[in-house]
């Protein structure tokens, strides 16, 4: 299985720099890449990454307007069931855009660049971990059902035996 990381940068050199951390790293992590919001948001919908890297200025977009497209298409009830965690990365320092990020669309880190190699992974394998943790606990409540359902069929089959049983006697 393959972690899926999208960068999502006008800057091809940010996008070389951070891929390379990722393909050289470990084997494991399939690094998608796009250069546009418009182009972002096709590689969110086919692609379906596991972490989205998003540089906040994206020419004439903004990475803030991508996030919305984001929100807007996990919103719908055939994509509630997958959603990426989001790294938002800039050059340039904004408080209000770093509060939305971070308030509205509880990304996970926003990191100001130059961005180092062991911050980038660092805060990647911490999105990967809360991934892990959500599926754990998706994990947990499926056996939880599963094995409270178990428990049901086996109280109704000792009731209907019980039953027979009384029938049987009377």
């Amino acid at each position: 299985m393959n972690i899926k990381i999208l960068i999502v940068d006008d800057d091809i050199s940010v996008i070389r720099s951070i891929g390379k951390t990722f393909t050289t790293m470990t084997q494991g992590f399939l690094v998608l890449t796009a250069t546009s919001a418009n182009e972002g948001l096709a590689m969110l919908k086919e692609q379906r990454p596991d972490v989205v890297l998003l540089d906040v200025r994206l020419g004439p977009n903004s990475g803030m307007d991508l996030l919305k497209d984001f929100n807007e298409y996990f919103k719908q009830p055939t994509n509630r069931k997958y959603e990426p965690r989001y790294i938002v990365i800039t050059a340039y320092p904004d408080e209000q855009t770093e509060k939305e990020a971070r308030e509205t669309f509880h990304v996970d880190a926003f990191l100001m660049k130059p961005v180092k190699d062991e911050d980038i992974r660092r805060v990647v394998m911490k999105s990967i971990q809360k991934i892990l943790e959500s599926f754990h606990d998706q994990l947990n409540a499926y056996t939880r059902s599963e094995s409270l359902a178990k428990k049901k069929e086996e109280a109704n089959q000792k009731l209907d035996e019980e039953l027979k049983r009384s029938k049987g006697a009377s």
